[in-house]
């Protein structure tokens, strides 16, 4: 088990901010940095941009602060046990290493829940805790050791990446290219080059494609009529639904139903 000791989400300093322990802590350190920063590693002074992580050793001397007038990051004190110490070690995470994330909102999510988690008493804190650090270390790994995305890199991804999730959660609202332009604060035409160039598929395609996936799952795991699983989906007319699903689909819901019926 991960035990979480010390950790805050969000800690924002409006004066200078210059950390030093020269020996270190008994536990390991992550630190999610928002802002412009400087680390002093073997005695060399690094400074970083917005969006930088580190991971610091048990024991290893921390030396850091703020470039700039403010600083904010998200920071966890943690220490796992003996059977998850292979699990973190196995990762091979880089400590006492500052990389640069082109995106880093997902991390400080999970950064908040554990946070939160940290400060409720209930008798499964210490599990979800557990649960929370091992998604935030499987999901720190996987960004360091993919491919750099140059997607990931532009300027507008954060945004962008938050009105695809918010398509993909929610497929049934009324999402035309004009909302969704508005949702990010950038022309309509803009928008559907974004998209493209960002995801690989035109803004509509993938509402299109979020609402279908949608009434496939209703239509193999309930008896929900076709009509009603049109209106759970964003359809206001029947047919539309009907007509498009076959589409794309080269079947009827009816016909889809009865190939893939419920269990």
């Amino acid at each position: 088990m991960i035990t979480v000791g010390h950790c805050g989400f969000d800690s924002k300093h409006r004066m200078h901010l210059e950390m030093r322990r020269p020996c270190g802590t008994p536990d390991y350190t992550l630190l999610l940095v928002k802002t412009r920063a400087f680390f002093v590693i073997k005695g060399e002074r690094i400074l970083t941009m917005p969006g930088t992580v580190i991971l610091y050793d048990k024991n290893e001397p921390v030396h850091y602060g703020s470039a700039g007038p403010l600083y904010n990051d998200d920071w966890i004190h943690f220490l796992p046990d003996e059977t998850d110490l292979p699990f973190l070690l196995g990762l091979e995470i880089p400590f006492n290493t500052p990389h640069s994330l082109p995106y880093m909102a997902q991390l400080s999510e999970y950064a908040r829940m554990i946070v939160m988690e940290k400060h409720t008493a209930h008798p499964y804190s210490r599990q979800i805790l557990d649960s929370l650090m091992h998604a935030l270390l499987y999901s720190l790994a996987a960004q360091l050791q993919s491919p750099e995305d140059k997607a990931m890199a532009h300027k507008y991804y954060p945004v962008m990446n938050d009105l695809r999730m918010a398509v993909l959660n929610s497929p049934h609202k009324r999402w035309t290219v004009d909302t969704m332009a508005e949702y990010v604060h950038i022309s309509p035409s803009y928008l559907q080059h974004l998209y493209r160039e960002l995801f690989g598929i035109s803004c509509i395609q993938e509402v299109i494609q979020a609402r279908l996936n949608t009434a496939r799952f209703y239509l193999r795991t309930t008896d929900i009529s076709v009509q009603s699983i049109s209106v759970l989906c964003g359809y206001e007319n029947e047919l539309h639904f009907m007509r498009q699903f076959k589409k794309f689909t080269d079947m009827t819901p009816s016909q889809y139903r009865q190939k893939y019926p419920p269990k």
